[in-house]
């Protein structure tokens, strides 16, 4: 959820319109309605609202499923814990609960301390605790850093600009090297064949950069290339 009710062009966090019953029912409408669906595929609480219980905005986007208004529903930019919580709450109700999480990833890690307000870097923590449910699908964006990693005239964000950023780039272009691929190949191989798995949720302006991130469906990372971008 992210609507900009009061005044219109406010900035967003701060303005949005939160988690409440009314508010997600009222965003899925007028999200069909925009799209001309009669349901969504998949439907997302994008932010925390911590003024709204957990419990009913479990229950919300749970009634959207029964309901048939949407197949599933995930949440975004939420602390490992709230996924945990949220999920907790659903099972012991008998809920459809959410079924996916997607947070901002990508291979380079951020510095210590890095600042990312309501966007945060996917944690250690929400990893783990993805490994232990299978059932619960791992999304990533802004994995490419708006093409960070293939063009030099695109400047690494200063939340991911320090030293260690500088070894690992040094082993992805090595490997890339190897395989015959782009570096944005390499980096979408080893989301998806991470443990857990990550769908890269992928932004592109021209027929040319779909291929090329599709090309990273076909290219096999092996335990010692794996070792070697991990450890970096």
């Amino acid at each position: 959820m992210g609507a900009l009710p009061d005044p219109p062009g406010a900035a967003w966090p701060q303005h949005a319109e939160g988690l409440s019953h009314k508010v997600v029912r009222a965003q899925a409408v007028a999200g069909m309605r925009r799209l001309g669906t009669d349901h969504l595929d998949v439907y997302y609480a994008h932010i925390e609202d911590r003024r709204t219980p957990l419990e009913d905005t479990v229950a919300t986007f749970a009634s959207l499923v029964t309901e048939g208004l949407t197949r599933v529903t995930g949440c975004s930019n939420h602390a490992a814990w709230r996924v945990a919580k949220a999920r907790e709450i659903a099972k012991a109700t008998g809920l459809p609960g959410f079924s996916c999480v997607q947070q901002r990833h990508t291979y380079l890690r951020p510095r210590p301390g890095a600042e990312f307000g309501a966007n945060p870097h996917i944690s250690d923590e929400l990893l783990d605790y993805a490994r232990e449910e299978p059932d619960l699908t791992v999304l990533g964006y802004s994995v490419l850093l708006s093409g960070a990693y293939a063009r030099p005239d695109r400047p690494l964000p200063e939340q991911y600009d320090h030293a260690d950023s500088g070894q690992r780039l040094e082993v992805l272009a090595d490997v890339a090297e190897e395989l015959g691929a782009t570096r944005n190949q390499v980096v979408l191989a080893w989301l998806l064949r991470g443990n857990p798995p990550v769908l890269p949720v992928l932004g592109v302006s021209s027929v040319s950069q779909l291929d090329e991130c599709l090309g990273a469906l076909d290219l096999e990372l092996d335990d010692e290339l794996r070792h070697r971008l991990d450890n970096a």
